[in-house]
């Protein structure tokens, strides 16, 4: 199977994968006010920066998927190295979190109605009245 390796600074590697993934990534996120002309939209608002290494399954019709995390937002500062690595592995690291995942897929019909629904609530912004 392919599967990410992570290595935050001298830290022992986490390799994140499975057999039924149909995604895998890792993430560095950096949010807040990352530079000088950012505005802060609320009060109190710093800057958060952190590693994910997660993916979602592509299981057999029937069986429930699920977001898969072996890293889970976990801080990193300025300076931090990061190392990702895309190997070719029979085993992975355990999952810390799993999490099922939703169904997104709605009907026609419920599809319809919630476009029908958003519609009529914005009809008046966008519609002069008669």
């Amino acid at each position: 199977m392919y599967a990410l390796k992570v290595q935050i600074n001298d830290q022992a590697p986490v390799i994140g994968g499975a057999e039924d993934l149909g995604v895998l990534n890792a993430i560095v996120s950096c949010v807040g006010m990352l530079g000088s002309a950012a505005v802060a939209h609320r009060d109190g608002e710093t800057e958060d920066f952190f590693v994910t290494l997660a993916g979602l399954t592509s299981r057999s019709i029937g069986l429930t998927d699920e977001h898969l995390y072996w890293l889970s937002q976990v801080p990193i500062k300025p300076g931090d190295r990061i190392l990702v690595e895309l190997i070719e592995t029979e085993t992975a690291d355990a999952i810390a979190r799993g999490d099922i995942s939703e169904n997104q897929q709605v009907s026609e019909r419920e599809y319809f109605e919630h476009c029908k629904q958003v519609y009529l609530e914005m009809r008046s912004k966008y519609e002069p009245e008669a």
